[in-house]
């Protein structure tokens, strides 16, 4: 079988895994919120979104997405996984961008390896297909880097152009996007120093980046506040630093132990990049030395924030600079296979690194397609039924059960309302979704709940 007959059947093979398990119409709690925020217009996305704690950008780029590809159904059920194949179609364009760069840093070509290594690696799997704003965060990051590469080759002012607008897009989707953004945009300068570069270009670019995120800049002073004396983030300890730098890794493992298998996998991951620094060319190194710079950086900047001010950070914030991190690492193991006939010895611990690479990701999978089937993928049926007799229900109110699950509750909430029906719902404690308490964000994005219940309910308690 030919190369590209392998990589186009490890292509299809993918996408089935994907379909199986990951495009179902149900969703855990984040899910449904974004799912009932986009529900309202671009304006009110913006508003309701300012009393949040994260940036509306992503939101607006799904709305615009479902609003092109949906049109011609009111189904939430069919909105719900075409919302996932906008990651995967993001998650996808990472891929290129990222294999564009690496080949601009001599890397030859794309090889099958590289291919499902990065789309099967723990967490990629994931957060590749939710309905959050990770994966959008992660392909801006891409964009970045890939056009700080192409200034450093050709020293065009229009890369620095396309640098700031894809750091100011990161930067409005996700707090920690800027984070990693500005990180780079500040190594990339220190580079171009060392190198003797003009830097004033670069220089100008990263005043540009903080000045175009001013406007929501003052929008994020208030969110800080609004979280500053409560919010759902543990406080900094040993162990939330560490699972910072494990939980990426381990996936679902990080409830089950999975601390052991983290370091497995990290471990494995170092020989390829040492690898890497003694067989493959420089520009590639500098780049493998940036994205690992950045990932770490971020992290560290996170643990600060949270130390000094309150508990800000979590492992997935740093998912945008993993998927490049990833990306790099198979890359590497790609090209060690392809280069096996150098030395006989080369070829074992190649075949081997590969060997334990393939245990470890297809345990992971194992388990996170377990993982889905369980939580997702069988209850679509219980789900089905559950908004089909609302459908059914002439009551304009439905009632709820609050003893469910809160990712049941405010599932059913979505699909209620996407029926255009009311919900009424005793004791739920909505600091389960908005984690800072805020009844305005909840009662505005959740607007079918019935307000004057709830306050009947918050009185008598």
């Amino acid at each position: 079988m030919s190369k590209k007959a392998k990589l186009t059947l490890g292509i299809f093979l993918l996408s089935i895994v994907y379909m199986l398990f990951f495009m179902h119409p149900t969703m855990w709690r984040d899910e449904s919120f974004t799912m009932a925020l986009i529900s309202h217009n671009f304006g009110d996305i913006i508003r309701l979104d300012a009393m949040d704690v994260h940036p509306p950008f992503y939101y607006l780029a799904l709305k615009s997405f479902l609003n092109l590809t949906t049109f011609w159904t009111d189904s939430l059920f069919t909105q719900v996984v075409f919302a996932r194949v906008f990651s995967y179609i993001v998650a996808i364009l990472t891929f290129v961008v990222l294999s564009r760069t690496v080949k601009n840093l001599g890397v030859p070509r794309s090889h099958a390896i590289q291919w499902i290594g990065f789309f099967l690696a723990p967490s990629i799997m994931r957060y590749s297909t939710q309905i959050r704003m990770y994966a959008l965060a992660a392909l801006l990051l891409a964009l970045l880097f890939n056009q700080l590469q192409h200034y450093d080759h050709s020293h065009k002012s229009g890369h620095i152009v396309l640098a700031v607008l894809f750091a100011s897009l990161a930067s409005y989707t996700h707090y920690f996007a800027a984070v990693a953004a500005g990180w780079m945009l500040f190594l990339y300068f220190i580079k171009f120093q060392l190198n003797r570069h003009d830097t004033h270009a670069l220089l100008s670019s990263i005043m540009v980046f903080l000045i175009m995120f001013i406007p929501w800049g003052v929008v994020a002073y208030s969110q800080v506040q609004q979280v500053k004396s409560t919010y759902w983030i543990p406080d900094v300890t040993w162990g939330t630093v560490s699972g910072n730098f494990t939980n990426l890794f381990s996936d679902v493992f990080t409830e089950n132990g999975g601390s052991v298998y983290a370091i497995v996998f990290l471990v494995l991951c170092i020989y390829p990049i040492v690898w890497a620094y003694f067989n493959m060319s420089k520009q590639f190194k500098i780049g493998l030395t940036m994205v690992i710079s950045i990932f770490i950086l971020t992290t560290l900047t996170g643990i600060i924030v949270s130390i000094l001010v309150r508990p800000i950070y979590i492992a997935r914030y740093g998912y945008p600079v993993y998927a490049m991190l990833i990306f790099f690492v198979m890359t590497i193991v790609a090209q060690m296979i392809s280069r096996y006939k150098a030395r006989l010895s080369n070829q074992y611990s190649s075949y081997l690194l590969l060997t334990a690479f393939t245990i470890l990701i297809g345990i992971n999978v194992g388990f996170l397609a377990t993982n889905q089937f369980t939580r997702y993928v069988l209850p679509v049926g219980n789900l089905s039924q559950a908004v089909q007799g609302y459908q059914e229900n002439p009551n304009q109110a439905i009632h709820v059960n609050p003893k469910q699950s809160v990712n049941t509750i405010v599932e059913k909430i979505v699909y209620i309302k996407s029926l255009d029906k009311e919900v009424i719902i005793k004791n739920f404690d909505i600091g389960h979704l908005v984690g800072n308490n805020n009844q305005a964000l909840f009662h505005g994005v959740f607007d079918n709940v019935n307000v004057d219940m709830y306050k009947k309910q918050s009185k008598g308690s």
